[in-house]
Parts: structure tokens; C-alpha cells; sequence
């Protein structure tokens, strides 16, 4: 299974997985385990959802990532982008096809609605 999240990832570019990169999963959601072992697999920095979101989104936005990517269900990604809000983050719409692939990979092991997403200081995506 993990083997379809790492070529799928490696369609965002490079940028994405620097130091400043926080990948936030669900891990009760397959394509949310397949983000954190494409992302642990790319060094990137990876997070589970899981006890208080909001905590969690603030400890994260805290650190000033350049990007948090993430695949959870729309409750988690509500009250994420919410405190990102707070934080001066946006939602990203660039390049999150990946995140689509991933996510339509893992049905019909996830029910319901599973939601991949990008947030960035700003709304801008960082430069490569």
C-alpha cells in the first residue's frame, strides 16, 4: 500500500519536504498513513491527529512551518484551518492532485469524506 503513496508524493515539488514542512495525518485513515510513510520516507516531519486537534494545530503553527500538508476528515481540517487562520495561514489550492491521488487509492478502505489539504503563511506557496 505505501508503495502508491510515495510516487504520488513525489509529484509535489521539492520545496514542500524542506525543513520547514509538517505533514498532519489522520491515522485512523489509510491515505492518512500512507502520507506519513511517504513523508517519514522524505524525511519530512510528520504528526498524527489525534486527542485535541486545536492543541495540536497550535503547537505546529507555533514552530512557523512553511507548509502544513494534511489528510484527515472535514472536522479536523475545519478546526486545523481555523487556528491557521489565527496563525496568518491560508489554504493552498496549488498542486494538491497528489493528495486527490492518494486519497482515491485508499477507498473504499476510508468511508466517508476525506479531505487532503495545503496551508501556507499567507496563502503563498513558499519559493524552491
Amino acid at each position: 500500500m505505501g508503495a502508491i503513496a510515495v510516487p504520488a508524493l513525489a509529484g509535489l515539488p521539492k520545496w514542500r519536504w524542506g525543513s520547514g514542512t509538517v505533514l498532519l495525518h489522520d491515522p485512523a485513515l489509510a491515505a492518512g498513513r500512507r502520507l506519513a510513510q511517504s513523508g517519514r520516507a522524505r524525511g519530512g516531519d510528520v504528526l498524527a491527529i489525534g486527542g485535541d486537534p486545536v492543541r495540536l494545530a497550535q503547537a505546529v503553527f507555533a514552530r512557523g512551518p512553511a507548509l502544513v500538508v494534511g489528510i484527515s476528515r472535514p472536522a479536523d481540517a475545519l478546526l486545523i484551518e481555523d487556528v491557521a487562520r489565527e496563525a496568518g495561514y491560508a489554504s493552498v489550492q496549488a498542486d494538491v492532485a497528489a493528495l486527490r491521488e492518494m486519497i482515491a487509492a485508499s477507498r473504499p478502505r476510508d468511508t466517508g469524506l476525506v479531505l487532503g489539504w495545503v496551508l501556507a503563511p499567507g496563502g503563498r506557496l513558499p519559493q524552491s
